[in-house]
């Protein structure tokens, strides 16, 4: 599946570590009805759109906050801007990004610490406290809170090989160099990786193969194999990895690092959180291809430091990026 912005998973990620968490400006903050950004002086935004770094990369994400202050998400703003499932503005589906943030609000009266989200009235409950607030957030559908889970539970974010990394690179950069099939198939190789597979309602051992960027193949037969070590047995129907796209680059199939898993089970979703845009539906603890936010599969790929679609603006259940 095609991915739509590296952007959103990171954003999303950093969501998912814990709330509130710190940034270059304030913190994000969140109760049962939403979540809200108080600068470091106290004060939030409310009424009016503000650029938020998000994940401290020195480029910010423009957010929209209510009159009460809460960021609007999954919608159209007032002034009819899109923005996506954690807030950010998006245009054709990627987030809208500008250098720097804003470190505290200006605008008149919203300074007033008597009105800010600390006060009892606006939380139900301390999340500081509670490291699994996402699943109780009515407003968080359960594929938000799939990716949610995935960042706090399963995402390994020390996991670094820099001499794969410098091969990988590497390779990219001469697939770019000249950005066609012909120039990246010659980077890829096939893998032959253990399955499991139902065959009239039974697991069956088998294997089959998936082609990846080279430089990435130890990693994915590990990654499969510990899959198929675990203790769901977690059958697959369905894995696709290379495949070069129309829109070239613009996808992590077309080099070969990025693989998707029973996609009929696994759906793409759209920004509204329910329309289907390629699978069918996504059933996990009801259909034994769907990928739980606890199965073996997210615990593999977690470990090994790939993104789950889950987190993307367009949820992609199915797809795990390099």
């Amino acid at each position: 599946m095609r991915k739509y912005g590296m952007k959103i998973a990171v954003a999303a990620a950093v969501f998912c570590m814990a709330v509130p968490f710190a940034a270059f400006a304030g913190t994000w903050r969140s109760d049962a009805n939403g979540m809200w950004y108080q600068f470091d002086d106290g004060s939030y935004p409310k009424g009016r759109w503000a650029w938020i770094d998000t994940d401290n990369d020195g480029m910010a994400e423009g957010f929209y906050f209510d009159q009460n202050g809460y960021v609007l998400r999954n919608t159209t703003t007032p002034d009819g801007y899109q923005v996506n499932r954690i807030g950010a503005w998006v245009v054709g589906g990627e987030v809208k990004q500008k250098a720097g943030g804003e470190t505290k609000d200006s605008t008149s009266g919203n300074s007033d610490n008597s009105n800010n989200y600390n006060s009892s009235n606006y939380w139900n409950y301390n999340y500081n406290e509670d490291p699994d607030w996402y699943l109780k957030a009515d407003y968080l559908s359960e594929t938000d809170k799939a990716a949610y889970h995935y960042s706090s539970k399963y995402y390994n974010w020390d996991v670094y090989n820099p001499e794969e990394r410098a091969k990988v690179k590497e390779q990219i950069d001469r697939i770019v160099a000249n950005p066609c099939d012909a120039t990246a198939s010659a980077e890829m190789v096939s893998v032959e990786i253990p399955v499991w597979r139902l065959r009239n309602g039974q697991k069956v051992a088998g294997t089959t193969h998936v082609r990846v960027l080279s430089s990435i193949a130890d990693d994915v037969r590990e990654i499969f194999t510990e899959i198929y070590n675990g203790p769901e047995q977690f059958p697959i129907e369905s894995v696709g990895g290379y495949n070069w796209r129309s829109n070239g680059l613009g996808s992590n199939h077309s080099s070969g690092t990025a693989i998707d898993i029973n996609p009929d089970a696994n759906p793409q979703i759209d920004m509204d959180g329910m329309t289907v845009l390629v699978g069918k539906k996504w059933e996990p603890g009801v259909n034994p291809y769907s990928i739980g936010r606890d199965s073996d599969v997210v615990k593999a790929f977690g470990k090994h430091g790939w993104t789950w679609g889950a987190g993307f603006s367009r949820a992609d259940m199915m797809h795990f990026d390099y």
